[in-house]
């Protein structure tokens, strides 16, 4: 069909059309006849199909009552009044991408899916809960806030979900440094407000202040819509017409940003985060944030992201070196704000450091800023970050969700009034902005001009501070106890009956009759035959080279991995170290700031990983291999691999100084993630209790890492000469030609020249035969429990359920679906009032973990844990329900995936002995299964309940008041 800019579609107005070759698509701009509301199509041969409702959510306090809507509208509408509609379609569906988000001032309603038939299902639902929703008191004290009592003799509580998750989010202090920056630059705007919610000001948020939300922000005057993909255009609009736009006959408003006020000076900003530690030296964050411009100026905003690499990130920069090496902190940042705000902003950060530096810091700060900006840049450097930059641009093109990737792009321009097809382009922008850097002084200009003696700027200083959380633990006790004291005896009964009814109707699953409202795929829907990727496992000069011919753009992902079963155990815990300082440090003949800009130049990046390939039917045998990725263009392949070349055998461990700084940036950012998410260590430790692939991984990545990073970094000087032998010790192991292992991601021609280009790698690394290390084990207790500052815990219970594998078919994994979807989801989360419970399961190994997220329970989330046996052996499920289990685990067996990650997880397959047939069967499996297959998993959860292990990490007195639960409480 041939649309005409100014001729009415299905009540859209054809406003404008471009086809723009750069995104391949043809791109739509309509505006509703009667609504005014924009809907942008972007129409390519896609089958990932991208849709997308915004909403202009402009919050006026902090009370958090936009993200509490957002969870609260996917609860059940007047078309479909399913409790929790949104676990319903996500237990059962092909979607690739299924999500709600908040912004500052946007909530948006995304998803994705390469099924025709289930896009405008979805497209169905999505559009009546966000217009049409129920909102019932009792969502709203779910999802939001509400006084808990579950009887005289239990404590009275706050409890929600987004009570409970924003009080996670407040642990983390980079959290607070935006919250203080937004309101520090634009006072009195919408941003100066936490549109998530402040835990603080969330309990004073009323049901009719959340109703009346919706009232004046979700009419569709208010929103913008979004389509994408290989969907017909004409069908679309139609459907969104005729279902539902069209029962709209007035405009409403549209929310508009309130802009705040200009500050004029420069403004200082002190408060403190929560440590559960007497020991605050280095650990204070020190930021700098400046008002720039406006979303306006693409030029400026587009050159501004490079000049923040530049300043802030690359390790080649005179600014960040003269910060660090000055003492001032353990790492330096910074990025520019593009599109978070009208306004536009550069950032830049230290990360541990103290308060009385602060003045140090700024003096050395423009100091240096002015001179880099009076001796110029430096053309090497520029030229690097240019070109990483549009490595970058390149790269989004492949991306596996496109669509989202677009619309995200695509947004801020209705948002702020720019032009949404410049905010799709960016080629021809982006070649001024290059020649204009690399011939002019265009950057050093901008830096002049907006950086330097720049008043509408903000510094904030966040101190630890061991006495916060106690504080507000108290300020929170003695508003609930204030609040109970106002209750008479009928208050209090009224309220314990109040939580007793909300935990009844939380238990409650939906009928059949009212499931069946929802629109669904069937079995038949399901391709029984499916075309999986393989690696051609072939070799070069002896080595094993795995080969994933796919379509990159001719992007190469080059994969250098080495099999570390020849290094002892006592040098694991420096291995992520060894990695790190690997991709950074240089070589004899490149410092590490010649070598970061050459890895800008003619790379995408370089980095490192680590992974135990564990091989189905070897029962527990394993190759550790640390892998060393690399990603470049056709162009600078041969540059590329001269320099892994160089890396891999001429390696430079001399810049003590360096390394040092790199030891103590690391230790820096594990710490802070340990208290504001943690997670991955109360799991690392969970399995390595179950396997020595397990074991291997703590002592890697895990909590043992994390404490010889920590003693390390405490303790340099006493340890520098014994931790730099080794790793000269490890570089002399690991780089051996008998450990290599290599792979590549990328198109026929990149491929071919990879093969006679890589055998330079391979000679330069010598032949020696070295034996093979037993892997030492670590001593840990059965149950364990790690204190942070985090309001909150992760509780993790873990055992082996399948050994070996033994037992494990498809069915299983459709268990696992209706355990973590439904199960977990209800009892854990909508009842527990965590955000979130998840599990992680190997088939090969037949170790299972369940793991909860922002979690306010210890006790009740164990005795969930501990209930699954039960509630296996007992499962009943009618025949609609256990389809769609079935129909969504199908889905996460077919992912929609990138070439990068197609051609990465084809790579890890072979290694652990899965091929296509075996992956083949297991979807006959689930396609197959029954309840009883399901139900047969009860006796071996009994069995692995009886000898599992219990680790957790977070809030000290949540987990000092069930302590019986562990054998060992200590801290990181």
């Amino acid at each position: 069909m041939t649309y005409t800019p100014g001729s009415s579609y299905s009540g859209f107005t054809l406003k404008e059309f471009q086809h723009i070759d750069e995104i391949k698509a043809d791109v739509y701009l309509f505006e509703h006849d009667v609504l005014g509301c924009p809907l942008l199509a972007i129409k390519n041969d896609d089958h990932n199909k991208t849709f997308s409702a915004a909403f202009n959510t402009i919050p006026t306090d902090s009370k958090g009552v936009a993200h509490i809507l957002e969870h609260s509208v996917l609860m059940g509408s007047k078309k479909y009044p399913v409790k929790d509609v949104f676990g319903e379609i996500n237990k059962g569906g092909l979607m690739t991408f299924l999500n709600a988000m908040t912004g500052s001032d946007i909530t948006y309603y995304p998803f994705a899916t390469r099924n025709l038939k289930e896009y405008f299902n979805i497209m169905d639902v999505y559009m009546d809960v966000v217009l049409n929703p129920l909102l019932a008191q009792s969502t709203f004290e779910q999802e939001g806030w509400h006084y808990h009592q579950e009887s005289k003799d239990t404590p009275l509580q706050y409890q929600g979900v987004v009570y409970n998750e924003m009080k996670g989010a407040f642990s983390d202090p980079i959290r607070l440094i935006f919250h203080h920056i937004f309101g520090g630059l634009m006072p009195g705007s919408t941003y100066s407000h936490e549109s998530g919610g402040d835990p603080q000001d969330i309990t004073k948020l009323s049901y009719e202040e959340f109703c009346d939300f919706h009232k004046t922000h979700y009419h569709p005057s208010n929103a913008t819509f979004l389509v994408y993909g290989d969907a017909e255009l004409e069908t679309e609009l139609a459907y969104l017409q005729n279902n539902f736009l069209s029962r709209f006959p007035d405009k409403g408003k549209r929310a508009e940003v309130q802009p705040g006020t200009d500050i004029k000076e420069i403004t200082f900003i002190e408060d403190s985060y929560s440590v559960d530690s007497a020991d605050t030296a280095e650990k204070t964050f020190l930021a700098v944030a400046s008002t720039v411009s406006t979303v306006l100026d693409r030029e400026e905003n587009t050159a501004f992201q490079v000049i923040a690499n530049i300043l802030y990130n690359s390790d080649a920069s005179p600014l960040k070196n003269a910060i660090i090496s000055n003492g001032l902190c353990k790492d330096f940042g910074g990025f520019y704000l593009s599109t978070s705000s009208f306004k536009t902003m550069m950032v830049t950060y230290l990360v541990g450091s103290d308060p009385e530096k602060r003045d140090s810091f700024l003096k050395l700060y423009r100091e240096t800023l002015s001179q880099m900006a009076k001796d110029g840049l430096g053309h090497e450097l520029i030229l690097s970050e240019l070109n990483k930059y549009e490595f970058g641009v390149r790269e989004e093109g492949c991306k596996a969700q496109r669509g989202l990737d677009l619309i995200g792009k695509a947004l801020p321009a209705f948002k702020y009034g720019t032009d949404p097809y410049d905010s799709l382009q960016i080629n021809e922008l982006f070649a001024s902005i290059r020649n204009k850097a690399l011939q002019e002084n265009y950057f050093e200009e901008l830096i002049s001009k907006y950086l330097l003696d720049n008043p509408a700027t903000v510094i904030v200083t966040l101190s630890p501070d061991p006495e916060k959380q106690a504080r507000e633990q108290a300020l929170e006790a003695a508003r609930l106890q204030e609040y109970g004291k106002s209750l008479d005896q009928s208050g209090q009964e009224k309220l314990i009956a109040r939580t007793l009814e909300l935990m009844a109707d939380q238990q409650q699953a939906n009928s059949v009759e009212t499931l069946s409202l929802l629109p669904q795929l069937g079995l038949n829907d399901l391709e029984q035959e499916l075309d999986f990727h393989e690696v051609q496992a072939t070799e070069i000069a002896g080595r094993e080279f795995l080969i994933s011919e796919l379509e990159t753009d001719s992007i190469s992902y080059i994969d250098i991995g080495f099999e570390i079963s020849t290094l002892p155990s006592r040098f694991l815990p420096w291995l992520d170290l060894f990695g790190t300082i690997v991709t950074e440090i240089g070589t004899s003949k490149m410092d590490y700031m010649h070598f970061a800009r050459e890895i800008g130049i003619c790379t995408g990046g370089f980095s490192h990983s680590f992974h135990c390939h564990v091989k189905k039917g070897e029962h527990g045998d394993f190759r550790p291999i640390l892998w060393f990725q690399m990603k470049c263009l056709p162009e600078y392949q041969e540059r590329a691999l001269q320099l892994l070349t160089e890396v891999f055998s001429n390696l430079s461990l001399q810049d003590r100084v360096h390394i040092q700084e790199i030891i103590a940036r690391e230790f820096a950012w594990a710490e802070h993630a340990a208290q504001s998410e943690g997670y991955g260590l109360a799991a690392s430790l969970a399995f390595a209790q179950l396997s020595k692939a397990g074991a291997c991984n703590e002592l890697v990545s895990g909590v043992t890492a994390y404490r010889s990073t920590k003693n390390l970094s405490l303790n340099y000087p006493s340890l520098e000469e014994a931790f730099l032998q080794d790793l000269q010790e490890m570089a002399d192991t690991i780089f051996n030609r008998n450990n290599l292992i290599l792979s590549i991601t990328a198109d026929e021609a990149e491929i071919s020249s990879f093969k006679e280009l890589s055998k330079g790698i391979i000679t330069s690394l010598p032949d020696t035969l070295l034996p093979k290390q037993e892997l030492i084990l670590p001593e840990l207790p059965e149950h364990e429990a790690l204190i942070t500052s985090a309001e909150v815990v992760y509780a993790v219970q873990s055992g082996t359920l399948l050994p070996n594998g033994k037992g494990y078919n498809g069915s299983f994994e459709v268990l696992k679906t209706y355990l973590s979807r439904d199960y977990l989801w209800n009892s854990v989360r909508q009842m527990g009032g965590a955000y979130g419970c998840f599990i992680q399961f190997s088939h090969i190994s037949g170790n299972f973990a369940v793991i909860s997220y922002r979690d306010p329970q210890v006790r009740k989330t164990y005795e969930s844990y501990q209930a699954m046996s039960k509630v296996i052996s007992d499962l009943a499920l009618p025949d609609e329900v256990l389809q769609q289990l079935i129909i969504g685990t199908y889905g996460n067996f077919t992912p929609h995936q990138a070439s990068a990650a197609k051609g990465a997880a084809a790579r890890n397959e072979y290694l652990n002995g899965i091929s296509s047939e075996y992956k083949q069967q297991r979807i006959r499996e689930i396609i197959a299964t029954s309840v009883q297959d399901m139900r047969s998993y009860a006796d071996a959860f009994a069995g692995m309940q009886t000898k599992s292990h219990r680790m957790i990490i977070g809030n000290r007195a949540k987990i000092e008041a069930d302590s019986d639960l562990f054998d060992q409480i200590g801290e990181l």
